[in-house]
């Protein structure tokens, strides 16, 4: 039987920083649910030592709990986009 590999906490311990407010001594075992409960935030910050901060959302463990916000790829298009795109069509296959 193959045993699931548990990552390997290497703090147990940090400090997280939200508008220039610094809270230490936040436990890294609760993270995750407070994540999930919205106490946290994906551009609240992330340190071990409160030199090197990353925010939550691009931490290699934590981003996965913060899903892309999904957008459609003909969002910021112009209204008349698709009658263009299908004119440069017609045009490309005429050439060729």
């Amino acid at each position: 039987m193959v045993e699931k590999s548990v990552p390997k906490i290497l703090h147990k311990r940090v400090s997280i920083r939200r508008s220039g407010e610094v809270i230490d001594n936040i436990s890294t075992q609760s993270l995750i649910a407070e994540i999930k409960e919205g106490r946290l935030q994906k551009d609240d910050e992330i340190s071990t030592d409160e030199k090197r901060w990353v925010r939550l959302d691009r931490h290699y463990q934590l981003a996965r709990y913060f899903p892309a916000k999904s957008s459609s790829a003909t969002e910021n298009l112009p209204p008349d986009m698709d009658q263009r795109l299908t004119e440069l069509s017609v045009l490309l296959k005429e050439l060729s």
